[in-house]
């Protein structure tokens, strides 16, 4: 017997038992079965709606986690050129660290008078920093914030290191400072 020919015999089987039921017993069985079928298409529904929002729940995640990865592969690129930035930098021709100190000082009216090299150059990792020790007294803080950023602006990778300020008792405007500059250099 073929599946389709044993659905016509329950068929059968079903509408006969249905003949023989009460009008009263028929209306019963009848709205317990609208009752059943209402119930499995409403599970149905539910279940499809359960799904629908999952994904779209997986959706929305996966396009946070893709944003997150456009951002930070953003983020990467933009280290990576600046990486390549500071290696050309660092690549160029060594300025002699001392005259830069006084050009600069001299570009913005610093009098650069205390300049002493701050030891033997160091080697870290391929890259060796010379620095110099530079005493500015009776300076205006305006002014050394302006040439500090001037000395770290400058051709080659200047940085300044450390900054000891004292005050003055004789003029508050005015401070003493102490900065340490380094530059460094790719060995080789």
């Amino acid at each position: 017997m073929t599946y389709k020919e044993k659905l016509q015999a329950l068929r059968g089987e079903v509408e006969v038992r249905f003949g023989r039921l009460q009008p009263r017993e028929r209306i019963m069985v009848s709205a317990a079965g609208a009752a059943i079928v209402l119930f499995v298409v409403l599970m149905v529904a539910t279940r499809i709606s359960m799904a629908t929002t999952e994904r779209q729940h997986r959706i929305e995640e996966k396009t946070r986690v893709l944003s997150q990865v456009g951002k930070l592969a953003e983020g990467y690129r933009r280290s990576q050129a600046e990486r390549q930035a500071i290696e050309s930098r660092l690549k160029a021709a060594a300025i002699p660290l001392m005259t830069h100190v006084s050009q600069t000082g001299q570009t913005f009216g610093i009098e650069v008078g205390d300049l002493r090299p701050s030891g033997t150059p160091e080697e870290v990792e391929g890259i060796v920093a010379e620095s110099v020790e530079v005493s500015l007294p009776r300076i205006d803080p305006a002014k050394l914030g302006r040439f500090l950023q001037a000395l770290e602006g400058g051709q080659g990778v200047v940085r300044v290191r450390r900054v000891r300020l004292a005050t003055r008792s004789d003029d508050p405007k005015v401070v003493d400072a102490t900065i340490v500059v380094s530059n460094y250099q790719l060995k080789g």
